[in-house]
């Protein structure tokens, strides 16, 4: 480390001061900041110390700012005066030592002690420390405690709060705790460890202090002195508590082997840290602690062999101010990185938490950490609220959840591309309708230039409204917040015709519905069944390359498989189905090719493929479908779309006719096909024409604009063996990468698929679509943790959401199709789908065991956090059902008596005793599922016989009529 900044513990306002240290001229110079030029710093040097002895260690007095502390390389430690009011050579002091040995830290205590960590010789002290409150330090010539006898001392730092307490790495060894009042000089607690370097104490919380691993391995461990072992045999200790409480490994980017520089603490902000690296990446990181605790029985099994986070410290964010020198996205030359940092803590102006950075050029600047987003109030209905003014709503529902993205997402995509779409064409139409030569196209349709976008990113720009290039109004932000719940309440399920309709404005997602469809087809009644094996549900892929997973449920009466039956499954499947013969390039596996054919759709007769083109034609879609027609093989299917597009004049005759016709294109044809390429914005054409160009089918599976499934398709039907499994393993991983739904074609709904859906939820949140897509295979033939985690938020969501006839519809058709072949049931019996639950948190309300009594009587859920007003909840509150035991909230108030629900009623003497003379009704609570006001049963059943209208004032709500 050539250079290092500090910044003065004295400094105020008036005098922001720091201090450059300059190792390789061995020279410190102290500078004040004059003012800030965004975050260049414009400093004055106050005073230069030179020509100082070779150092290796270095701190600043806590007691006096003009006192700097040096370790030098021979071990002396030294006492340099820096102060501009005086000269160099007013006071310099150092303190010998027998062994000459380099000096590893130095430190300063609050109570003006210092103390130095020397390299290991034999038979002699390493730590020692100077008592520096005498009259005169010329005086002082041996340390007033020696400790760690032969033990190299890495790092040592004093607590603030405990001066006469210290803490030391142990070269190799561990973290020992010394006390300076003990005569013993063996250490109170150490902790075995190799990570001994840059220890440092949190100023806020002196519990808790960090430390660094050695050169090359730039780990970062959290300990909490409170969990020491105590090196006191007559000591109670926990051995098995005496371990790091957190380990960060690696703390910062490790490819080209890190070294960790710099371990600070900010001073400003609890359990937040900096880490520099010698690769000039400066990362801040804040750690949290929460107090959830698990049950072991209830943590969910992971087939992997994974372990679920059991530490309750875990990192809450993380901000990388600087990045190494060799990043892709910010690198920058070797020279110009950050090669020291240090925290402003007193005497900051700026405000938030600010660091200095040191360049190799010695300037200085500041590095402010992100300050934490503001908080917001939303309401259930995605209201914002500030106190109890209303500041925004969503904006109104002007149709379905479809029309309505429409709507916004022609709005958005017109204002990226600066065009203007009718308001009436519909987005699935608009993109592909790109072609120049269409008449009734105007160019101010053209939203996305599919020439240059890939499908892929069409689709992202569509699920992301076109961040951060478009940023939407609040309003319509807000409105597209509900959009998964709008989706529910229409009937988002597992019922693939009706999905396609609700998700209609994106037709990413109405293809991957078709896909499922058509995969339900394949699999029903056993059609995907041959020779033992059950290739339901499996994608293009696994078929290809032989693979079935390792689900034993796909095996049928036999234990074990093998390639030869797994491709004798296959011919059994495609006999069964009487594929007909492939048609297209020379293999080894037609029936292979057929069967993933069928996956993609493209196994279609020519009546088939002739009734989807014209329905593709009806869509505005006039090139797409003729050259699909031309994909599968069927030219005089496409030569009369062709002709019948031209009649209708949806299309101009531009001669594509006399193109396809041809079995093979001249060099005059090629140069024709070159510049309508160019020329043409369509896809689809684009992708035709390059295949006459170039003459390979594989510029047409290269065409990433295309649909993924089309690209598979020509891959099947027209590649070789060799180039065809490339393309697919390729193809394949991209999709899971980039958490691309059209990859399910490839992955199926398999374990690769949720590996897929892991990307997908991570980078647009639907968890929705993912859960009711995987429904059909997991628990039947996948079983990963991740889904029931997904289904169980889900679930939760819908409660959210009051959406119970939802819920329990999807929970129905979910056990109904996981179902075993032997008629055995693997979904668990689920909760009751009628529950009491609190309206605050949601949680049940029903009675619940304590595990500790042995009693039923309502007691707190272990998955939730204590209520903030747990001192107030006795067991006789919690077990009287008047509060939810989860966070305290009180019973809603019977809408006629006002008394809290759960509570006798007040009419009947005897206070709780009459609860037990009522009758059954009485003693239920009914909810109105509309306007949510609760009666005792026996109130509302004697209103309701009367009344219409719910009796509570200005509600208006037609209770009595919902029956």
């Amino acid at each position: 480390m050539e250079a290092a900044i500090r910044w003065s513990p004295h400094s105020t306002l008036q005098k922001p001061r720091f201090l450059i240290i300059d190792v390789v001229g061995n020279r410190l110079r102290l500078c004040q900041i004059e003012s800030f030029d965004n975050n260049k710093v414009k400093y004055k040097q106050l005073c230069q110390r030179d020509k100082l002895p070779n150092f290796t260690a270095f701190d600043w007095s806590k007691r006096d700012e003009h006192i700097v502390g040096i370790g030098s390389a021979s071990g002396e430690a030294t006492i340099v005066q820096i102060d501009a009011d005086r000269p160099q050579s007013d006071f310099i002091h150092a303190f010998p030592i027998k062994h000459q040995r380099k000096c590893n830290s130095l430190a300063f205590s609050s109570r003006n002690c210092l103390a130095t960590g020397l390299d290991r010789v034999r038979n002699d002290f390493c730590m020692n420390i100077y008592d520096l409150n005498v009259s005169s330090l010329s005086t002082i010539q041996e340390p007033y405690r020696k400790l760690a006898s032969s033990e190299a001392i890495t790092s040592i730092k004093f607590f603030s709060r405990e001066p006469d307490t210290l803490i030391s790495g142990v070269s190799r060894q561990c973290i020992r705790l010394y006390d300076l009042r003990d005569s013993g000089g063996g250490g109170i607690a150490q902790y075995p460890t190799r990570q001994v370097h840059n220890v440092a104490i949190d100023p806020l919380d002196e519990n808790y202090f960090i430390s660094a691993g050695p050169s090359g391995d730039p780990t970062v461990s959290v300990w909490d002195r409170r969990f020491a072992s105590r090196t006191n045999p007559g000591t109670p200790s926990d051995g098995s508590q005496s371990g790091a409480v957190l380990e960060l490994r690696p703390a910062v980017e490790n490819s080209q082997s890190s070294t960790i520089w710099s371990l600070r603490y900010s001073g400003t902000k609890r359990a937040c840290f900096g880490v520099l690296s010698n690769t000039g990446e400066f990362k801040v990181t804040e750690l949290a602690q929460h107090s959830h605790r698990s049950e072991q029985h209830q943590l969910p099994s992971n087939p992997h062999g994974l372990l679920g986070w059991t530490s309750p410290y875990y990192t809450k964010v993380s901000h990388n101010l600087t990045y190494p020198w060799y990043d892709e996205r910010h690198g920058q030359d070797e020279s110009t990185r950050v090669i020291a940092c240090d925290f402003m803590t007193t005497g900051n102006s700026l405000g938030g938490q600010c660091a200095l950075a040191l360049y190799p050029s010695r300037e200085v600047e500041v590095l402010k950490v992100p300050a934490p987003a503001p908080r917001i109030n939303v309401t259930a209905l995605n209201e914002i609220f500030r106190n109890r003014d209303l500041l925004v709503r969503p904006s109104p529902k002007q149709g379905t959840v479809a029309e309505d993205l429409v709507d916004l997402q022609n709005r958005v995509l017109s204002e990226k591309h600066s065009v203007n779409p009718a308001p009436r064409d519909s987005l699935s139409g608009r993109l592909d309708r790109l072609a120049i030569d269409h008449p009734k196209r105007k160019p101010s349709t053209i939203i996305i230039p599919s020439s240059t976008h890939s499908s892929r990113d069409m689709h992202e720009e569509i699920l992301t409204m076109a961040y951060p290039d478009v940023k939407l109004d609040l309003p319509d932000t807000l409105k597209l917040l509900e959009t998964q719940k709008r989706r529910c309440q229409e009937g988002y399920n597992l019922d693939c015709g009706r999905n396609r309709e609700i998700v209609a404005n994106d037709p990413w997602l109405v293809e991957l519905w078709n896909l499922i469809s058509r995969m339900d087809i394949l699999a029903f009644e056993d059609g995907m069944v041959g020779e033992g094996l059950d290739f339901s549900y499996l994608g293009v892929s696994s078929i290809w390359f032989n693979k079935i997973g390792s689900n034993d449920r796909r095996l049928i009466d036999i234990e074990t498989t093998s390639k030869s039956r797994f491709m004798d499954a296959v011919k059994a499947i495609c006999r069964c189905k009487e594929f007909p013969a492939f048609q297209g390039i020379h293999t080894n596996f037609p029936e292979h090719r057929q069967l993933c054919l069928s996956i993609c759709g493209w196994n279609l007769s020519k009546k088939g493929l002739r009734e989807r083109c014209m329905a593709l034609i009806d869509l505005g879609e006039c090139h797409k479908a003729i050259v699909l027609a031309v994909f599968k093989g069927y030219k005089d299917v496409a030569l009369d779309l062709l002709k019948y597009a031209v009649q209708q004049k949806l299309l101009q005759n531009i001669g594509l006719g006399a193109v396809i016709a041809c079995d093979s294109v001249n060099e005059e044809q090629r140069h024709m096909c070159s510049w309508m390429a160019d020329e043409t914005d369509d896809p689809y054409l684009k992708a035709l024409l390059a295949y006459f160009i170039s003459g390979d089918w594989y510029a047409v599976t290269e065409m990433t604009q295309l649909s993924l499934t089309d690209r598979i398709g020509v891959a099947l039907k027209y590649l070789d063996d060799e180039r065809l499994g490339s393309f697919l393993k390729f193809a394949q991983t991209e999709a899971i990468v980039y958490g691309n739904v059209e990859g399910i074609t490839l992955t199926g709904l398999t374990e690769r698929a949720m590996d897929l859906f892991e990307h997908y939820i991570a980078k647009f949140g639907d968890i929705q679509t993912a859960v009711l897509a995987m429904a059909r295979t997991n628990p039947l033939y996948v079983s990963d943790h991740r889904w029931g985690l997904w289904k169980d938020i889900y679930l939760m969501q819908m409660q959210t959401w009051r959406t119970f006839l939802e819920r329990t519809h999807f929970v129905k058709e979910h056990n109904l199709r996981s179902v075993t072949r032997e008629k055995r049931s693997l979904n668990k019996p689920s909760a009751p789908a009628l529950s009491v639950r609190c309206h605050n948190c949601q949680m049940n309300l029903a009675l619940r065991r304590d595990v500790k009594t042995k009693r039923d009587y309502l007691v707190p859920d272990s998955h939730q956090p204590t209520p903030p007003n747990k001192r107030f909840l006795d067991r006789k509150s919690l077990g009287s059902g008047l509060m939810c035991p989860n966070c305290g909230t009180q019973m809603p108030r019977c809408g006629l008596c006002m008394m809290w629900l759960g509570s006798p009623d007040p009419a009947k003497p005897g206070a709780a005793a009459a609860l037990a003379e009522e009758d059954l009704e009485g003693r239920l609570m009914v909810f109105c599922m509309k306007c949510t006001h609760g009666f005792h049963g026996h109130h509302a059943r004697d209103w309701f016989a009367r009344h219409a209208m719910c009796p509570v004032p200005d509600c208006q709500c037609m209770c009595g009529l919902m029956k």
